[in-house]
């Protein structure tokens, strides 16, 4: 008998379990699903508004309709929540809401790259008597599907549909636009010419007054160029700086600009890029693409085969110009920098006692390994090559090391005289420190011990020429603090990420880094942005896009020509940058500038090649 004590429970329990459930209100019910959708529940609002839909109003309730489709396009249900915005225009004709299903409608197509679909419903949205706020909102969407250039088929076909003259306002200026990419001159003026501005909303003003420009300008002839930046996500910061230094050449070159910059979001995702770059090669009208890739996104970049070309702002990976022709890297890879700063110091300096110091981390350590590589292939072996892991809070042990390659150097003969300085170094002024604190303690009897005898960290040695230290960001000011305690009067090159002026000009480090030496591609003007590093991303933007249009200006708007053009391009002198593309595949930039820091500031000597250097007639002093 106690065996149906179980189900006999359960089924007396579940009738009052649903009574219990029935006595919420369909009050109760949507306040219920709006918490979960304003909380990012969106499957669980989703299911709650489909109740009330189906249970409670009998699909006879037009904002849970509305809440549906909204909570069905967070869930990227793309087609399914259009399928529930036209069942609500079907069933609520002159609805209040139909504004906002329509431009949600815009919205999926938008998400879809439907543009001209898009256009059509925002256009039908804004006709709306809704508040100023969701005007301005539509037309902000409105101006960015302007900018991708509808097709002159679809604008004809909604020209010919509308009635409204603000929004035949704003078809002509798409018409305008479209021409201009197309190089009909004729007609651009002539969609341009029947616009009432007075009439045309102020959002599109500047884009108006932008093409206004042009009138008159027979020879203009535009190419579109696809710009994939990270302008959401992880690396939302740098996609969005680079985007302001592209805008703001755009600004500056407004009476000179030949292309049109064609402006996608990868949300800082790998597979959003591959997705982008597989869709854009599909678009006969976009000359070539952009991008401020992630290295995974570069070298998927390379792998994709197509017949656009591919610049990429920045990779360390040379050898994506060897796996695909149609890649093109703008900026010198860390390869490249490091094997000129080899050729730098030994066939422009003359240096033949060189050192090594870096970390063993990846990044750092190709760095190192490429201009150890390079110093071997000019005949120079380095005098010392020390790595460390990790933060680099203690180099005792790699900078004890280095000084004792020094000693070595040293003439028996004549120890004095040209290899020592017997100054003793302003560190101890500025510190209550004993720097035999750093070095590491050894066995008396040792050959060591004799050496250190003679080693006195007061003296200053000269015989290191150079001591090539790539650095992480993070790391300079580790680094540059320890530096001036082992006395090595010694030239220090380094990497890019020794550019922070912050903290090259404290007076812990400066004075002890006069005449560092930095190769590379960007010189950026600093102040541009709130920091060193996005001050170069700034750089980038800017130059980049005016290199562009230089090319565009002469490629006849085909992509085979504007390939051309930058294989057969000549050095590219921009504000901050240089491009001069060479290797085997001349799709590579391997032209750097020559920075020294000296008296807080760094400035430039020239530019190396790898040949020559060509030194700027006001040097650094």
């Amino acid at each position: 008998m106690k065996k149906l004590i179980f189900p006999i429970l359960l089924v007396l329990s579940f009738p009052f379990r649903l009574q219990a459930n029935d006595t919420l209100t369909y009050t109760d019910h949507f306040y219920l699903a709006l918490d979960h959708y304003n909380k990012k529940r969106f499957q669980l609002a989703e299911n709650e508004f489909k109740n009330i839909l189906i249970d409670k109003r009998n699909f006879e309730d037009p904002v849970a309709h509305f809440m549906l489709a909204k909570t069905q396009y967070n869930l990227k249900k793309m087609k399914v929540s259009e399928r529930t915005c036209n069942s609500f225009l079907n069933k609520y004709p002159r609805s209040l809401y139909e504004p906002h299903i329509k431009s949600l409608l815009g919205d999926i197509f938008i998400s879809e790259e439907k543009y001209s679909f898009a256009l059509e419903q925002l256009l039908s949205a804004r006709q709306s008597k809704v508040d100023s706020i969701f005007i301005k909102k539509i037309d902000f969407r409105i101006l960015k599907i302007l900018m991708t250039g509808i097709s002159s088929d679809h604008l004809e076909r909604l020209l010919f549909l509308t009635e409204s003259k603000v929004n035949l306002s704003i078809l002509n200026l798409a018409k305008s636009y479209r021409a201009i990419l197309d190089g009909d001159m004729n007609d651009m003026e002539l969609s341009l010419s029947v616009i009432d501005k007075s009439i045309l909303p102020n959002s599109f003003h500047i884009f108006y007054d932008s093409l206004s420009l042009f009138v008159g300008n027979e020879g203009a002839i535009h190419g579109t160029i696809a710009v994939i930046l990270p302008l959401s996500g992880s690396d939302k910061k740098k996609g969005e700086t680079y985007l302001m230094g592209l805008s703001s050449m755009v600004n500056d070159y407004k009476h000179d600009l030949y292309t049109n910059f064609k402006i996608y979001d990868n949300q800082s995702n790998d597979l959003k890029s591959v997705e982008l770059l597989k869709s854009i090669n599909l678009d006969k009208s976009v000359i070539s693409i952009l991008g401020y890739f992630s290295e995974v996104s570069n070298l998927a970049a390379a792998s994709i085969s197509n017949s656009i070309p591919i610049m990429l702002s920045k990779s360390n990976h040379s050898e994506l110009t060897i796996l695909s022709e149609n890649i093109y890297l703008l900026s010198t890879s860390s390869e490249i920098q490091a094997k000129l700063s080899a050729q730098y110091a030994v066939n422009i300096l003359g240096y033949k006692n060189i050192g090594v110091l870096s970390s063993a981390d990846d990044e750092n350590k190709n760095y190192a390994n490429h201009f150890i590589e390079e110093l071997n292939q000019l005949g120079v072996d380095p005098i010392s090559v020390e790595w460390y892991y990790g933060k680099p809070e203690n180099l005792s042990k790699q900078f004890t090391s280095i000084r004792k390659s020094a000693w070595s150097l040293v003439p028996k003969e004549d120890p004095n005289i040209e290899y020592l300085d017997l100054k003793i170094d302003s560190l101890d002024a500025l510190f209550d420190v004993d720097v035999a604190d750093f070095m590491d303690l050894v066995d008396d009897d040792s050959e060591d011990i004799k050496m250190s005898k003679r080693d006195s960290l007061k003296i200053s040695l000269k015989t290191i020429d150079a001591i090539y230290i790539p650095i992480d960001k993070k790391d300079l000011s580790y680094i540059g603090t320890q530096l001036p305690m082992y006395n090595l009067e010694t030239k220090i090159i380094g990497n890019e990420s020794w550019m922070d002026i912050d903290i090259l000009s404290q007076d812990i480090i400066g004075p002890h880094l006069q005449g560092l030496t930095v190769l590379s591609s960007e010189y950026p003007k600093f102040g541009m942005a709130e920091s060193s590093d996005l001050d170069r991303v700034f750089s980038m933007g800017y130059d980049h896009g005016y290199f562009i249009n230089s090319l565009i200006k002469i490629s006849s708007n085909s992509r085979f020509r504007y390939r051309n053009l930058l294989k057969e391009s000549d050095l590219f002198m921009g504000a901050s940058s240089l491009i001069e593309l060479s290797g085997p595949n001349k799709n590579e930039n391997q032209i750097v500038r020559v920075l020294e820091y000296k008296r807080n500031k760094m400035g430039t000597i020239g530019y190396f090649n790898g040949k020559n250097l060509v030194e700027n007639q006001l040097s650094v002093n």
